[in-house]
């Protein structure tokens, strides 16, 4: 072999041995690159970033009997039946991220909340209601007030002692400057949300809440001042009531029950 490379870099080949050696560089050459594309086509580099999207594998998924189970735990549980205890940060931030992926016409995802946490917040969200009852006392009916004070006195009783989290709920109607849905569809969106907050909610060990719907306070619901205190500033948001959570009183249990499905369903 060494001789061979002596004989070439002499400079003593006749001109047919001179382009037999010309012809094997190239072709050499080519099979050394060919090897190289062909070895980086059959081994990827791997990269350990994960994608941007998370994509959800169907092992991972719940049997369906496990997921109606789960449907059908769910329970509109009143404060008086939590205990008190709070709920830890990631139980909350789980809820939520369950809430954000609720289904939603052109992606507008119109469901605002606040968060209102511990008792003392829970007081004082109780008490800008009341403020605002009386600050308004002369454009309210008088069975109006007379029942906001009766519903106001409930609440002041159980949801600062009982309640871990209150989420007040919002709808933004027009959540993306190009796109205004029909205002019904916003508000399907938002319930969605809410209900897999809920769902959530009642996987977790010990979770339980309800969905006020705010109708006894409804006049500082569907307020600018409520809109305000939400950062809704648009006079076409809608606040949509609150979803209060906590921990269930140990013992206690919640029966459920509906009617045939098949009686609300028709086949064509």
């Amino acid at each position: 072999m060494f001789e061979f490379l002596e004989y070439l870099a002499s400079g003593k080949l006749t001109d047919g041995e001179a382009e037999l050696a010309y012809n094997l560089t190239i072709i050499y050459g080519l099979s050394v690159l060919s090897m190289v594309v062909l070895y980086k086509v059959l081994n990827p580099p791997q990269h350990n970033t994960p994608p941007s999207t998370p994509m959800v594998s169907n092992d991972s998924l719940p049997s369906a009997e496990s997921t109606l189970a789960l449907i059908k735990s769910r329970r509109s549980i009143m404060p008086k039946d939590l205990s008190g205890a709070s709920l830890t940060t990631a139980e909350v931030e789980l809820v939520l991220e369950a809430a954000n992926w609720a289904p939603t016409h052109h992606k507008t995802e119109p469901w605002r909340y606040t968060v209102v946490q511990g008792s003392e917040a829970i007081s004082e969200y109780l008490d800008m209601l009341d403020t605002w009852y009386s600050d308004n006392k002369e454009d309210i009916s008088e069975a109006d007030y007379d029942r906001f004070v009766a519903k106001l006195s409930g609440a002041r009783s159980t949801w600062p002692e009982n309640v871990s989290h209150l989420v007040v709920i919002g709808m933004a109607r027009q959540a993306l400057p190009e796109k205004k849905l029909p205002e019904w569809e916003e508000i399907s969106a938002v319930a969605c949300s809410v209900q897999n907050m809920h769902l959530a909610l009642s996987s977790i060990e010990g979770g339980g809440g309800f969905w006020s719907s705010h109708t006894w306070c409804r006049m500082f619901r569907d307020s600018q001042d409520m809109r305000d205190f939400l950062g809704l500033k648009d006079k076409e948001d809608r606040v949509l009531g609150a979803f209060l959570m906590g921990r269930v009183q140990e013992g206690k249990t919640f029966k459920g029950k509906r009617r045939d499905w098949m009686e609300k369903v028709t086949w064509k």
